[in-house]
């Protein structure tokens, strides 16, 4: 039974689809993972920007307040010596909150990336 031509003939074909197949997907997560390595290094980029501008923005204000509170008070010292205490809560702050306020947002991002199916893309 297996030794006509016929089957032998379509066993062939079937292993060189076969190996077109295996051809395709390699191809599919070359291209998946470019795409996803682009999203996660442009998201990277974008905070790494707002991220500067926003800190230059904050330090100027920072100190404005702080010599604001330096003529409020007759201190300067005084003044920036209540802004870095502010800053200092703010850090204790966000150490403590940092799972939720960071962790978990990048997780559920890097697993709603990776993981999406293709029919949940737009």
């Amino acid at each position: 039974m297996f030794s006509s031509s016929k089957n032998i003939e379509s066993i062939g074909k079937l292993l060189l689809e076969f190996k077109k197949y295996l051809e395709l997907q390699k191809e599919f997560v070359k291209l998946d993972a470019t795409e996803k390595i682009t999203v996660i290094l442009s998201a990277v980029l974008v905070v790494a920007v707002l991220l500067l501008l926003g800190s230059i923005v904050l330090l100027f204000l920072t100190f404005a307040l702080a010599y604001l509170l330096g003529e409020a008070t007759g201190s300067l010292p005084v003044g920036f010596g209540i802004i870095a205490a502010f800053v200092l809560l703010l850090a204790f702050i966000f150490y403590m909150n940092r799972n939720r306020w960071v962790i978990q947002p990048l997780a559920r991002f890097m697993t709603r990336l990776i993981l999406a199916k293709e029919d949940d893309k737009p």
